[in-house]
């Protein structure tokens, strides 16, 4: 995504990772962890998804777990009670644990999308997000937005989010009619308006 779209970085990971542009096509990544740390969490994270998977039979990692740099990742299984023991397995191995509306995610480390968007704003952008948080439009699609739709106050949920509201404290301020893609274009196509009438 910081490669090929027209952004200037992007948060991974839940957090673990923000990737922003270097150049035509090259990218920085940025770790929450240092890198004296991060190999140490990578192990602990892999023998943590060989015990969930022994131990959960429905457990089956995400499609792209072998591209995560930060985080496990389980395909949603097929019934939400084999998702609450899914998710009950990762906290009891130590894990922050989160459900978007692909996956399963648990990572080591008392962060979230928020805790980076702060560092990231700060170190990249110059932004202090706590002195100016309308300084942000958040778009998310499920949970793991949660920590983002209770800070900020120009937040949206593209239509998916309507699968998670019971979960999430502080609702998003307006809930597209598409999802994922087609709710993102419907949110950059009210902003360029509102740019275009202002």
């Amino acid at each position: 995504m910081a490669r090929m779209w027209p952004v200037d970085g992007v948060i991974s990971e839940n957090g673990g990772l923000f990737i922003q542009r270097d150049g035509e096509r090259g990218v920085k990544r940025k770790f929450w962890h240092s890198d004296a740390k991060r190999q140490a969490i990578s192990d602990q994270l892999a023998a943590i998804g060989r015990h969930i998977a022994q131990l959960v039979p429905s457990a089956v990692f995400a499609d792209d777990q072998v591209f995560r740099l930060t985080s496990l990742a389980f395909a949603q299984p097929d019934s939400e009670a084999d998702g609450r023991v899914l998710v009950a397995a990762m906290r009891k191995a130590g894990l922050d644990v989160t459900v978007n509306n692909l996956w399963i995610l648990g990572w080591i480390g008392a962060y979230d999308k928020l805790a980076m968007a702060r560092r990231a704003m700060a170190d990249a952008y110059d932004t202090d997000i706590d002195a100016n948080p309308d300084a942000v439009l958040y778009c998310g699609d499920s949970t793991n937005d949660a920590p983002m739709f209770g800070f900020f106050r120009h937040t949206v949920g593209v239509s998916s989010v309507r699968h998670y509201l019971s979960e999430i404290p502080i609702l998003p301020n307006w809930i597209t009619k598409g999802p994922g893609g087609d709710g993102f274009v419907e949110v950059a196509d009210a902003l360029i308006a509102s740019k275009i009438v202002s």
